[in-house]
Formats: C-alpha cells, sequence, structure tokens
C-alpha cells in the first residue's frame, strides 16, 4: 500500500503517518527530513526547491509499502494508492499554528491557503484525481487513523466534505480576522 498524506502545516500528517505505518507495518517518508538531510530547504521547510526535492524521492518508484507524509506531498506527483488531504477548521488551526510560533504573514497565507482548499486543488492537479477528505478538527490520531484506514480498506471515494467558504468570506470582510 503507497499511501501518500498532505495537508497545510497543523493539520496533524505527522501523528496520522506515524499511527498508520505502525498499524500497517509500512515503511514512513517524511518529505521535511528528506529536504533538510539533502540541504534544499535552506533552514526553512516551507521554502524548498521542488525541482531538487523531486529527484530525491524517487526511490519510491521502487516500493510498494510506504505512507509518505508533508505538505509539499500536494506539489509532487508522487507513486500512491491514496492520496490524503488533512482538514482543519481555520479557528482550530489558528490556536495550533500559533502554539508553534507561526504569526503574521506566515500565519496568514497557511490560513488562506486552508479556507481556499489549496492542497486539495494541488493533489488534483499533481495527481488527476480528487483526493480523500480528512477533517482532523475534532478527531485525535488513533480516531482519524481508524476512520482512514476503514476508508482505505473498504476504498471509500469520500471519507468528509470539507467547505471553509463562509469563513473565507468572514476572513475577507473589513474587520475579519487578520
Amino acid at each position: 500500500m503507497r499511501i501518500v498524506i498532505t495537508g497545510i502545516p497543523g493539520t496533524g500528517k505527522t501523528l496520522l503517518a506515524e499511527k498508520i505505518a505502525g498499524n500497517m507495518n509500512l515503511l514512513i517518508v517524511r518529505i521535511a527530513d528528506i529536504a533538510r538531510e539533502s540541504r534544499l530547504d535552506r533552514g526553512n521547510e516551507h521554502e524548498v526547491d521542488i525541482r531538487k526535492l523531486a529527484p530525491k524521492l524517487e526511490f519510491l518508484r521502487e516500493r510498494e509499502d510506504y505512507v509518505v507524509e508533508g505538505h509539499l506531498a500536494c506539489e509532487l506527483r508522487l507513486p500512491s494508492d491514496v492520496v490524503v488531504v488533512l482538514r482543519t477548521h481555520p479557528y482550530v488551526l489558528r490556536e495550533r499554528l500559533e502554539k508553534r510560533g507561526y504569526k503574521g504573514e506566515k500565519l496568514k497565507e497557511n490560513l488562506e491557503a486552508e479556507m481556499l482548499d489549496y492542497c486539495v486543488q494541488r493533489v488534483e492537479q499533481e495527481y488527476g484525481a480528487e483526493p480523500l477528505e480528512l477533517d482532523t478538527t475534532n478527531r485525535l490520531v488513533d480516531e482519524s487513523a481508524r476512520v482512514l484506514e476503514e476508508a482505505i480498506r473498504q476504498k471509500k471515494k469520500k471519507i468528509d466534505s470539507v467547505n471553509y467558504s463562509k469563513e473565507l468570506k468572514e476572513h475577507l470582510e473589513p474587520g475579519g480576522s487578520k
């Protein structure tokens, strides 16, 4: 099984990938680690040259048993049986990102990317199919893993339907969240 898990920072990719890899006995591949080890991240995992990163992941073509995780996975076409985009309500995501030290433009960009379905749209472009969307807003990692594993077993085409257009509208209105 080849699983790709992507989403905006703070949605739970790393924890879920670790849980899924352990439960399903799969290799875990962390894109941020590969970028860092290859010195492609310039000390910042959010600024990576995708063209230089892609060849570092070519080894995946020889494997059939992995979970790849990282927000950059939506920018790459990786061999996959399942592509999952983790989603988190912007208000909850804001709290998570602020705890990580995100602020200013970096915080705003990530919240807007979530509200605009950025990762979903990129997956559709790169992989040529709709991803499974998994809302992690009110789910702990064990429940998220159970839901995802069940969806994979049952070959589901949909888990959650996520739409933050109302939140985006509020965000864009004068006096909306910054």
